[in-house]
């Protein structure tokens, strides 16, 4: 009987650890007062790539310089479980993330892809820094888009993608919002404003816009 009622509650910790990766908390109307707004969006890979054991993109607020975390966690352990996938295809697999943050000007500014092999990792992250703006706009939900990974050892467009991948930002907003609904019952979806990045402050091969994609393959 102590067994299972143990067993038991190493579950239930291990599903609320599984949870908190992309959606650190349960959020509602109440949080989109004041200076206060949320940022939502989703975070994908290839399931044809190499599996990476976590997959992280970093985003910071240009004012507090105060740093923000997409990341989900591709293989189980016991501090953060696994990230469930919400959608999966033959070329898509990911989930949909949302965080509370004051709203202001922002930049996505690095990435870190980490795969264990035994002994050895593998750490991959752009060398410098980057700087794609997005503005979150106060008492709004704002959709940054889909993070998705293409990793490495295949083409996309006719590009060699190099050594840990590249990230590709689309509008997948009529997919993603009823996820999050799910998730979310609370939080009003009837107006999300679009706040996909659409420059580039500082240049980097390694994420791909929509515009810029639009040019590779108009």
């Amino acid at each position: 009987m102590f067994k299972r009622l143990l067993l038991g509650l190493i579950v239930l910790m291990l599903e609320g650890c599984a949870s908190q990766l992309l959606k650190p908390e349960q959020l509602g109307k109440g949080q989109l007062q004041g200076n206060n707004s949320v940022l939502v969006g989703s975070f994908s890979r290839n399931p044809k790539g190499p599996p990476y054991y976590s997959q992280t993109f970093m985003f910071r607020n240009v004012e507090t310089n105060k740093i923000y975390r997409i990341q989900s966690q591709q293989e189980f352990n016991l501090f953060s479980g696994k990230t469930p996938d919400e959608f999966k295809t033959e070329n898509n697999s990911g989930s949909t993330f949302v965080f509370q943050l004051p709203a202001g000007k922002y930049v996505l500014y690095n990435f870190s892809l980490y795969r264990p092999y035994g002994y050895f990792y593998f750490y991959h992250s752009s060398k410098t820094d980057f700087a794609i703006p997005f503005v979150v706009q106060p008492n709004k939900v704002n959709y940054l888009g889909e993070l998705k990974l293409e990793s490495e050892g295949k083409k996309f467009l006719g590009m060699s993608i190099p050594a840990g991948g590249i990230w590709i930002i689309s509008n997948q907003i009529d997919r993603d919002i009823p996820l999050i609904k799910a998730t979310m019952p609370n939080l009003p979806l009837e107006n999300v404003v679009s706040v996909i990045p659409a420059t580039k402050e500082i240049f980097t091969p390694l994420v791909v816009l929509p515009a810029e994609l639009k040019q590779i393959n108009p």
